[in-house]
């Protein structure tokens, strides 16, 4: 039998020690089901809740985990050193992270001023660079691509697609259909998306480069891929962001950042504070033994 709290009712707010389901004598209560929301992110919880199948299925969960850690337990799989070591790890690791919260809960100052010092000292940082739309044909000279040829061979056949290109009778899409050798981009009739300068190899950077109006068809072009003729398709300008774009990515980092540090100056006077030490030459002797265990 089964018994659930109304679900207008969070789970965290429900009293205490109502039982939820049962049986022999096992129970599990609410506690036990928030216990388990509460390590899960809240958009997540609030839908669970809200499903009433969702949450049986979560207490069937509970209730099969503790009826077999109750078997393992009776029969002795918990006595083990190396299980107590890892129970051990499981609840530290609870409590450190408690204790975490309890550290980041602290005031954490305003980093507006800051994130806007930052943003006006490296203007380059916050400016997109000029980026290309482009298409291409290739005609391989690599054994890297499943087709390929030999360099005068590719030269012909590049040569007889510029040609069909500049009589008008085809246009360029038409042509990657029936001969471009770049299986990637054929999906996409050769598109190679949006790039910036500096991410293709330096001929067909500097080709790209060299157009300017959208639908302008390239020269062949030789690269260590093979031979090309490519397309622009549409180039952008630099463009800054403003501040109020890139604050909240800005103010976030420093945000991070100021915990994170704060954390290791707590860690380090920790350390100090209570005289930690490592025996390296221990350190040295558990590493050789794992070593040995793994090779055998």
């Amino acid at each position: 039998m089964l018994l659930i709290v109304a679900l207008y009712l969070s789970p965290v707010t429900a009293m205490a020690g109502e039982t939820l389901m049962f049986g022999g004598d096992i129970e599990v209560k609410d506690v036990d089901l928030d216990a388990l929301l509460l390590s899960g992110p809240e958009d997540a919880r609030s839908k669970v809740v809200a499903d009433h199948n969702q949450l049986l299925k979560l207490l069937r969960q509970i209730y099969l985990i503790r009826a077999l850690s109750e078997e393992a337990e009776k029969s002795g799989l918990g006595d083990s050193e190396l299980f107590q070591a890892k129970l051990r790890r499981q609840r530290e690791k609870l409590l450190y992270l408690e204790r975490l919260k309890q550290i980041d809960a602290e005031p954490i100052p305003d980093f507006e001023q800051a994130a806007k010092e930052q943003y006006h000292g490296n203007p380059e940082a916050y400016t997109i660079p000029e980026r290309f739309e482009a298409k291409h044909i290739l005609i391989s000279t690599t054994d890297r691509l499943p087709k390929h040829h030999p360099k005068e061979e590719a030269l012909e056949i590049i040569k007889k697609v510029k040609a069909e290109l500049d009589s008008g009778l085809s246009t360029f899409e038409d042509l990657v259909m029936v001969y471009s050798e770049d299986t990637v981009t054929l999906k996409n009739k050769g598109s190679l998306g949006v790039f910036k300068r500096g991410s293709m190899v330096e001929p067909f950077d500097e080709a790209v480069a060299a157009m300017h109006k959208p639908g302008e068809i390239s020269d062949i072009v030789e690269t260590q891929f093979g031979y090309h003729i490519i397309k622009l398709v549409n180039r952008y300008s630099p463009k800054k962001l403003t501040f109020d774009q890139v604050k909240e990515k800005l103010v976030l980092k420093m945000k991070s950042d100021y915990i994170q540090n704060r954390r290791d100056e707590y860690f380090d006077k920790l350390l100090k504070k209570n005289k930690a030490s490592i025996y390296e030459d221990k350190v040295e002797a558990y590493a050789q033994k794992q070593q040995q265990q793994s090779a055998e």
